[in-house]
């Protein structure tokens, strides 16, 4: 990998981390996994995508592997098949792979909908996850406080919780239906910056201008809000 598009991506992907990721709360565990040194970020081209997996999961510190393509030319149907052939073998039992790609579509009908587009990084990219780190999330998202575990034995049942996953969808798809436009305003400066640095540097862009698109309506205000 040339050092210049290195840096360069990992530049960008630091600035969607901060200005998108944590800025708008989109994910509750990683401003800690960073803080804690426990992100580990590769830069590499997607041949060589299978063994830096295989890095990640002997890397006994590491919480979260962010595998950035930067030179990927698919669209996200694409990397979705890169991520399947990466799972197949013995790395399906380890390892939950997620996928970015910057061309994703809004579309905020539902909350499982609107992951994509909050997955626009600057670059394709894929992030890994033990399975046995997901399932310590769910343990302890899912134990009782006292109060409620006194009020349970009262027979006062509390509420069922939801899923990590789904009630951090569930937030961020409120957070996007008010604040749709802003988010979309800080995707499009990084995705400008990208095309400006990279352009600079003879890389191509991967497919279109990386700006918002929308399904069910526009990104300001005319949105889907089917549920």
């Amino acid at each position: 990998m040339d050092p210049a598009l290195e840096r360069e991506a990992r530049r960008l992907l630091a600035r969607y981390q901060v200005e998108v990721v944590e800025r708008y709360g989109l994910c509750p565990w990683a401003r800690p996994a960073r803080d804690r040194g426990e992100i580990r970020v590769w830069v590499v081209d997607a041949v060589e995508a299978g063994a830096t997996l295989d890095a990640f999961t002997v890397d006994d510190a590491a919480v979260i592997g962010l595998v950035v393509l930067p030179r990927f030319a698919g669209d996200p149907g694409a990397l979705r098949r890169l991520r399947d052939d990466l799972l197949s073998g013995g790395r399906t039992n380890e390892l939950a792979l997620a996928d970015f790609h910057p061309e994703a579509a809004l579309d905020v009908s539902a909350p499982a909908r609107l992951v994509p587009w909050l997955r626009r990084s600057p670059d394709p990219m894929l992030q890994a996850v033990r399975h046995r780190t997901l399932a310590s999330l769910r343990r302890t998202a899912v134990t009782l406080a006292p109060a409620e575990q006194a009020r349970a034995l009262a027979g006062h049942a509390p509420p069922p919780r939801l899923d990590p996953a789904d009630a951090v969808a569930a937030d961020n798809l409120a957070m996007v239906r008010a604040r749709a436009a802003e988010v979309a305003a800080a995707f499009d400066d990084i995705a400008r910056d990208r095309a400006a640095t990279y352009g600079g540097l003879g890389v191509a862009r991967v497919g279109a201008d990386g700006a918002a698109r929308v399904v069910g309506g526009g990104v300001s205000g005319v949105v889907s809000t089917r549920r």
